[in-house]
């Protein structure tokens, strides 16, 4: 070990004068030593009979890896508290769900499309959806610091992506041990992590912030970090004992600590603590590389192909998702180029994944992202520096009536945010519509499991009631998919009727409504709107196409059947809305605090547009 963490200190420090990601050079140092220690053994003292005590090291280490994560994933719930969750606000909550959910569904889609299975896709997903909060922050800092719309949006949404990250580590630890993933194994661990999180929150918060803040008032380095370790690792084992990763446990207990009002003496005192185990994690990680598929053709241009989807589709997916929900075009566009990289969460979840039999060795995918995260990493520092050139070259670039219209769009997108808060009517509307969406989804969730869940059940069920099996199959297929359609209409539906209340609501006067193009601006709604939905439609409904498909062509055509209905009446939908918001624009117009401003900034990027067409 002392060989391990020596080599480490060395090559860490060549890192670190070329200014290159600290993560990379522990990957590397565990590159190095890997070979020398993997498989290794060593004599550890004599037994009574005088015989040595053989101890092989990659259970040691892989121990010592395992208390990385825990202490990892401490600091982050340390850092996620409930006052930085209410400072970050709804709006970049919303925007990074939206991202996330489109890098999963990308991930899983280029999986299948590289020849990989479904829960393989589906892991590739999970670890292209999050970024590295280590990477980027130290490349902002370096950059320009965190002092910026960008840097705060930037940093808003990783905060929001750790969280998703711990979940679905959760999640992983918790379903992909048994090598087989079944609803019904899902189902039982999302209701135990509901039960322990609700449970956790509530009888900690009560108990433990007055507990660290009774030890912090003795002024006791040592007894404050015993106490903070303790509890760390408590809850890790409970939530182990129960059925559930550690990483939750050190997580849940992390976000409880985070009320003390001695959060930053605990801060200060468990960081080198973490800053240890997390690079013996890295190291691990990099031992485990077998470095000769990096001499493989057939590997490197995977990874490659990878790489270049994850880099295209972040940019693409954080631009819009932030853009979207009212972010400056600049301020969305810079994000974009500053999220390319994939980190620590994404080598855990692949390390978690790998230990199981679950994942086909054949594809050497803890290989293939661990060179996926080094190639990332070389990126982001040049994507982050370079972000406001990229974006003025990108502006010049893209056609002037599409940028206007986005403006347009995005204006209007930031004037129903300001209006929300002043408007009861608004509010409420806003309030009841997310409710109802809440509720459809739940519906539709729910459905879905219970479907899985019964399919297993049919043959006993078919010979008890002595009825054919594949009708009561078609049943409950039909059934689910009836739902499923309904409740997918329904989401529209409120979606369309928020549009509508909101758009009304942001507008003011005739004359202004004429100066901005109302025309345009409501095709733009009905059409990104429409984008948006097919994209989240076909996320939702690809994964169930081939089970479809492999039922017979009588549920294939069930299913085309009930997409088309769908799919008719979704589009009935959008002519309405178009009419009415045409009708709107008519009436009103955008109706800001600070609107004067926000046009100046839309005719400011026109004249960009008509000096670079000079």
């Amino acid at each position: 070990m002392a060989i391990v963490i020596a080599v480490a200190a060395v090559i860490v420090i060549l890192f670190n004068r070329f200014r290159q990601p600290l993560i990379l050079g522990y990957l590397v140092a565990g590159m190095v030593v890997g070979p020398f220690v993997i498989g290794a053994e060593f004599t550890a003292g004599t037994d009574a009979s005088g015989d040595p005590i053989i101890v092989s090291a990659e259970p040691i280490i892989q121990m010592l890896a395992r208390l990385g994560i825990v202490l990892l994933t401490f600091s982050i719930g340390l850092e996620f508290s409930f006052k930085q969750l209410r400072k970050i606000g709804i709006t970049i909550i919303a925007a990074a769900s939206v991202e996330i959910i489109l890098m999963i569904g990308i991930g899983y889609q280029l999986g299948l499309a590289l020849g990989w299975g479904v829960l393989e896709s589906g892991l590739l997903g999970a670890m292209l959806s999050i970024s590295s909060t280590m990477i980027i922050v130290r490349s902002l800092k370096e950059s320009g610091g965190l002092d910026n719309e960008k840097a705060r949006l930037v940093v808003g949404l990783l905060v929001v992506e750790d969280f998703a990250a711990v979940m679905i580590l959760a999640m992983v630890s918790g379903f992909v041990t048994e090598g087989a993933i079944t609803t019904s194994q899902i189902t039982e661990l999302l209701i135990k992590m509901g039960l322990f999180l609700a449970a956790s929150i509530v009888v900690g918060l009560a108990v433990v912030p007055r507990l660290v803040d009774y030890v912090g008032r003795q002024r006791s380095t040592e007894l404050l970090v015993l106490t903070v370790i303790g509890l760390c690792f408590s809850m890790a084992v409970f939530a182990r004992w129960i059925g559930i990763s550690e990483a939750i446990g050190a997580f849940v207990m992390g976000v409880i600590v985070s009320e003390s009002k001695f959060l930053g003496d605990v801060v200060r005192r468990v960081e080198p603590i973490r800053d240890l185990f997390g690079a013996i994690f890295f190291i691990t990680v990099g031992m485990l590389v077998e470095l000769s598929l990096f001499f493989e053709p057939k590997f490197l241009i995977g990874a490659l192909i990878i790489t270049a989807v994850f880099v295209l589709s972040k940019m693409f997916s954080c631009t819009l998702s932030t853009f979207m929900f009212g972010f400056g075009a600049r301020s969305s566009l810079g994000a974009g180029l500053s999220m390319v990289s994939i980190g620590e969460f994404s080598l855990m979840i692949a390390a978690v994944a790998i230990g199981s039999n679950a994942i086909d060795p054949s594809l050497s995918m803890y290989e293939t992202i661990v060179l996926v995260t080094t190639l990332s990493a070389l990126i982001v520092p040049y994507s982050v520096k370079y972000s406001d050139r990229l974006t003025r070259a990108v502006e010049t670039r893209t056609p002037r009536s599409f940028v206007i219209m986005a403006s347009y769009l995005n204006l209007l997108v930031r004037n129903v945010r300001s209006r929300s808060k002043t408007s009861r009517r608004l509010s409420n509307e806003m309030r009841d519509s997310i409710t109802r969406l809440f509720i459809y989804i739940i519906v539709m969730a729910t459905t879905l499991i219970v479907a899985a869940n019964a399919a297993p059940m049919l043959p006993d069920l078919a010979e008890s009631m002595n009825i054919n099996e594949d009708l009561l199959l078609f049943a409950l297929v039909t059934g689910a998919l009836v739902v499923v359609a309904a409740t997918m209409y329904g989401v529209w539906s409120r979606s369309i009727r928020l549009i509508e209340i909101s758009t009304s609501e942001a507008m003011l006067s005739t004359k202004s409504a004429e100066n901005i193009g109302y025309h345009d601006t409501a095709k733009a709604l009905k059409w990104v709107f429409l984008a948006i939905y097919t994209v989240i439609g076909f996320i939702i409904v690809s994964p169930m196409v081939q089970s479809i498909i492999q039922q017979g062509i009588v549920f294939a055509l069930l299913a085309i059947t009930a997409v088309a209905v769908a799919g008719v009446a979704m589009w009935r939908s959008v002519k309405t809305i178009d009419k009415k918001l045409e009708e709107t624009f008519k009436r009103r117009a955008f109706a800001s605090m600070d609107t004067s401003s926000d046009l100046a900034e839309i005719e400011e990027i026109i004249a960009a547009l008509e000096r670079g067409s000079r």
